[in-house]
């Protein structure tokens, strides 16, 4: 598995909050890496994730502080946008490795890793 870490022994831990079933940690977990790992995403939104992971922010208080919000919802826009530019063939070709992706992790899961 491919993690990009920026600082030297930065870790990455599964999302256990306590108000999700285990396989909505389990999918929250990995967007968060995808999030982490996409090269497209904001750099506040990345080093947001890669805190989430790295368990020194609960996402309870991302959401309960503003600049975390903001972060969140800027991130979320311009990600919006981008898809919303992309050619078809393009988002088609997202869609495929997201697919992959996702089933990559289910069987290394044991079928955990996604909710359908």
């Amino acid at each position: 598995m491919d993690h990009r870490y920026d600082a030297p022994g930065e870790r990455d831990y599964p999302v256990a909050e306590p108000d999700l079933a285990e396989e909505q940690n389990a999918h929250l977990t990995a967007a968060l890496r995808g999030v982490r790992d996409a090269g497209a995403a904001p750099p506040a939104l990345r080093d947001l994730a890669r805190k989430v992971l790295g368990g020194r922010l609960e996402l309870k208080d991302v959401l309960d502080d503003p600049s975390g919000y903001r972060v969140l919802t800027d991130g979320i826009s311009t990600m919006r946008e981008s898809w919303r530019s992309m050619a078809p063939q393009d988002r088609q070709a997202v869609r495929a490795r997201v697919e992959e992706r996702a089933a990559e992790a289910d069987g290394a899961a044991g079928g955990a890793g996604r909710v359908r």
